[in-house]
């Protein structure tokens, strides 16, 4: 007898219902765009439980016919392609006809619907993929869906939820996305009874973004605008100063479907590479316009997943358009796409002062090695002149100074060392933070006047999950209205009031670790650290590099910021007189 049997149509139909509905989001994913093809231009969204017990979608759209009703919930009855051919040039969300029948395979659903070509509606109650109740109502044109008991027939989908918190949101995020890439549908979000938010469907991503982000946030936005023979791009980026600890807020929609593509996200963060720090990302939302026959969205079941036929002429695109938009603004950071070539020496008036560049090294490297005179360049007449500098002796070494305004210079015995000002600042506060956050001794700011930051509906989810650790750590805040937070009190390290702004960027920390109270509480300390240590860039007295030299030396894990980077690069004199070849 043989191995290889038939399976039956119940477990088929399971089968398949994991490849499109994975998770709560999914099934919101597919019922929305099911309203959006049939032309809504209202949709109601209500979930409740992180979506397990309950999603419902209710839209103004053309409603199902009634001859079409009994088809719904079959595997690959669709209205959108009749033939293989039609996939070039689909225009619509969904197409597949899978998602009606894998939702119905995993979930309760009851449905209810009108079309303008019939004299009443229905309602449908479905359960285990079949139809058990039809019955005639009366009904306003559109369809309302409820998808109740999500995956009770299948309990190891269930088992691998995560939390409430967690789905609701991924939710969040497919709803926020779905109303990015269609301005043109009023969308009312709602959770646990309570209203998150309600677009209003005017065409305007601006709108969007402000009911979405917030009005400080839209007001960080640049408009976006580019068209040519191959596409045409538009949207808004946001200005440097506004950027994220992760890309979640790279979002792409293509023809007004919400797309997943490296490419895309690559070619955005390539645009801002000069303009933010390290582990900063930048904020886009971007709607690209394309002939269906230039792109591929037949990748994955979920639909999420495209493909472009000349991807190399599209990032570039996406490049130029961007950066176009942020060389054209005003703001100090378009000097970063500027050609810099100004190499020549400048006349050395205090090493604190001056801001080096390649050739001006070239002074603190002779005086580590034990040479008394600076060589600059007069202004006047181009000759080199000597310029003999008295030098300051901390306690314990000999201060060089600075260069590039970044790195200390500095010689104790018979070592050179060069120290990063901002990754020792950052050790020095780390470690201290530790210590004070475990002996609950963070000194406190009160603020006369809170500050108040706006939240989007996720980043209310992350304040609610660690709330805690920010009051730990020396945050004394509230919630204020509907999606706001007040700052009321702020951690004060090494003496300065801590920003409250900063919480905006925990909470992406908190994000990334969720559930690893132990991984967030060190990572928020880290970043804490980070935001509040001197900045590259910034020039210190004598006095300030030798406390600062001092308090690094005095940690536990001096040769290293809390990020791993070295602090200190050191050269020994027998290794700086090898490279001389003073020696062999």
């Amino acid at each position: 007898m043989g191995k290889i049997i038939l399976l039956d149509e119940d477990t088929i139909n399971k089968i398949a219902a994991g490849e499109v509905v994975d998770r709560p989001a999914s099934v919101v994913k597919e019922l929305v765009e099911n309203s959006i093809d049939a032309e809504a231009t209202s949709i109601t969204i209500e979930v409740k439980e992180g979506g397990k017990s309950l999603i419902s979608i209710s839209d103004n759209g053309l409603g199902i016919m009634k001859d079409d009703l009994p088809h719904v919930f079959e595997r690959h009855a669709t209205s959108k392609i009749k033939d293989i051919d039609d996939l070039i040039k689909i225009r619509t969300l969904g197409f597949r006809g899978e998602a009606m029948s894998s939702i119905a395979a995993v979930a309760d659903i009851e449905l209810e619907s009108q079309s303008g070509n019939d004299i009443l509606g229905s309602n449908l109650l479905i359960k285990a993929g079949k139809i058990i109740e039809n019955k005639d109502i009366s009904s306003s044109i559109g369809t309302s869906i409820k998808v109740k008991n999500l995956f009770y027939n299948t309990p190891a989908r269930l088992k691998f939820l995560k939390s409430d918190r967690t789905e609701l949101n991924y939710i969040s995020d497919t709803v926020e996305k779905i109303a990015f890439s269609n301005t043109h549908v009023a969308i009312k979000y709602i959770v646990d009874d309570k209203v998150i938010f309600h677009t209003p469907g005017n065409g305007d991503l601006l709108s969007v973004i402000q009911c979405i982000f917030g009005i400080k946030a839209a007001k960080m936005m640049l408009p976006v605008t580019y068209s040519n023979e191959l596409l045409s791009i538009d949207g808004y980026i946001a200005k440097p100063e506004f950027s994220k600890g992760n890309s979640t807020y790279i979002i792409f929609s293509i023809n007004n479907r919400m797309v997943r593509n490296n490419m895309l996200k690559e070619a955005v963060k390539t645009a801002y590479k000069s303009l933010l720090m390290n582990n900063r990302f930048p904020v886009a939302i971007l709607n690209i316009s394309i002939e269906p026959d230039k792109i591929d969205v037949n990748v994955h079941p979920t639909k999420a997943e495209v493909k472009f036929s000349d991807n190399k002429s599209i990032f570039n695109l996406i490049y130029y358009s961007l950066t176009q938009v942020l060389t054209s603004n005003e703001t100090p950071y378009t000097e970063s796409f500027k050609d810099k070539n100004s190499f020549g020496v400048k006349e050395i008036h205090n090493l604190n002062d001056v801001k080096y560049d390649t050739m001006n090294m070239l002074p603190a490297i002779e005086k580590a090695l034990g040479v008394t005179e600076i060589f600059s360049k007069n202004a006047n007449d181009g000759m080199l002149i000597n310029k003999t500098e008295k030098r300051y002796v901390s306690s314990s070494g000999l201060i060089i100074g600075q260069i590039f305004n970044t790195y200390i210079i500095y010689q104790k015995d018979d070592t050179f060392m060069m120290i990063d000002q901002h990754a020792a600042h950052e050790r020095i506060i780390y470690e201290e933070l530790m210590i004070r956050s475990k002996q609950k001794n963070i000194d406190q700011q009160p603020l006369l006047m809170p500050i108040i930051i706006e939240l989007t509906p996720k980043e209310k989810n992350l304040v609610e999950a660690g709330i805690d650790i920010l009051n730990q750590l020396g945050f004394d805040i509230e919630f204020f209205g509907e999606n706001s937070l007040a700052v009321r009190q702020v951690p004060i390290i090494l003496g300065q009031p801590c920003s409250g702004a900063m919480i905006s960027e925990l909470l992406d920390t908190i994000n990334e670790y969720r559930k690893d109270f132990s991984a967030i509480y060190g990572k928020t300390i880290i970043q804490m650290a980070c935001k509040s240590a001197i900045k590259a860039g910034e020039s210190l007295t004598n006095k300030e590099i030798e406390e600062l030299i001092t308090k690094l030396f005095n940690t536990e894990q001096p040769y290293t910021c809390p990020h791993g980077r070295p602090t200190v690069i050191t050269l020994g004199k027998n290794e700086i007189e090898k490279k001389f070849k003073r020696i062999i």
